[in-house]
């Protein structure tokens, strides 16, 4: 790019609030403000002018950072690059390629760039161009999940940036009401729930919602209730059984039923059985654990006096 002067610009002149070019989202690095605060940095900032200051086309995270030193320096002015003459698509161009050739976007990251990609190039141009670069296929889905990703509120953006909460997860609860979505943060936080097990919580809160025709802020407050610990901490395991139990009662009941039959053999407190998933078809595992000969022969011995008919009283179905 040629139509680039380098200026020393006020700090308080840049507009942080504009996200015309929202490449960047999330906690800024430790190791970026150390290197900042250390050796300055190489390459400047990249702006533009606009209505309100300067407009960050490139280097947002870095003048997070020196905004910040600012505070503790007093240095309230920086040398940055300055475009002129460029149009917005060529800007937004070159901001795209800049930092897709460092790093990866994150999922706010990346529906930022679809909306305001939107508001700067045709629906033509942003299908050939931005979503191919965005690994976005051309479905609604993955359009819908980015419009909403745009309407969360920040504490709920903010877990998307940092890989607390999975793009499978929005697609669930993109159609929650803020209410809902905010008691679900509260979950979160209080639990500290990440990815995975969130994604199964999710999941099965939904297809509780949709099943039984009530809200997910109902079910989320009487689930949250329901996995406290004596000391009034959600217990994390607590809470999925407990969905667990009440999306699946008659699989709860077959396993309940299945932990007091092996009650009635003493030999199986040495033992470890395991049903097949859900009662349904695969096979039973026995396993146990030795470590020596006597006790493997020790274990033998006892394997050898289970009696036929006790193997069939614990594998029945019914």
């Amino acid at each position: 790019m040629n139509n680039v002067k380098t200026i020393s610009c006020p700090l308080v002149d840049i507009d942080f609030a504009d996200r015309t070019f929202p490449f960047s989202y999330g906690p800024c690095p430790d190791r970026l403000e150390k290197s900042i605060a250390t050796a300055g940095f190489l390459h400047p900032p990249l702006l533009v002018a606009g209505e309100n200051g300067f407009l960050i086309v490139c280097g947002r995270r870095r003048l997070e950072v020196l905004r910040k030193l600012a505070e503790d320096s007093g240095e309230a002015e920086i040398s940055v690059n300055l475009a002129e003459n460029s149009s917005l698509q060529e800007l937004f161009r070159r901001a795209l390629w800049e930092n897709l050739a460092i790093r990866e976007f994150n999922l706010v990251e990346t529906a930022d760039i679809y909306s305001a990609a939107l508001k700067i190039f045709t629906v033509d141009e942003v299908e050939k161009e931005i979503m191919p670069v965005l690994k976005m296929p051309l479905r609604p889905r993955f359009r819908g999940r980015c419009q909403a990703i745009a309407d969360f509120s920040q504490e709920l953006r903010d877990l998307l940036a940092v890989g607390s909460v999975d793009a499978e997860t929005v697609d669930l609860i993109k159609e929650w009401s803020a209410d809902e979505r905010s008691a679900l943060i509260d979950l979160v936080t209080e639990s500290n729930l990440r990815r995975n097990k969130l994604r199964e919580v999710v999941g099965r809160l939904d297809d509780l919602a949709r099943r039984d025709q009530i809200s997910p802020l109902g079910l989320l407050t009487a689930v949250r209730q329901a996995a406290l610990d004596e000391a009034s901490n959600i217990d994390v395991e607590l809470l999925r059984r407990h969905l667990k139990a009440r999306l699946y009662p008659q699989l709860t009941a077959a396993h309940l039923e299945f932990v007091a039959r092996q009650e009635k053999f003493p030999w199986l407190k040495h033992f470890r059985l395991e049903p097949p998933p859900d009662f349904e078809g695969g096979d039973y595992r026995l396993s146990f654990t030795f470590t020596n000969s006597k006790e493997w022969e020790k274990i033998c011995a006892e394997l050898n006096t289970v009696a036929l008919e006790d193997i069939d009283d614990l594998c029945r179905r019914s």
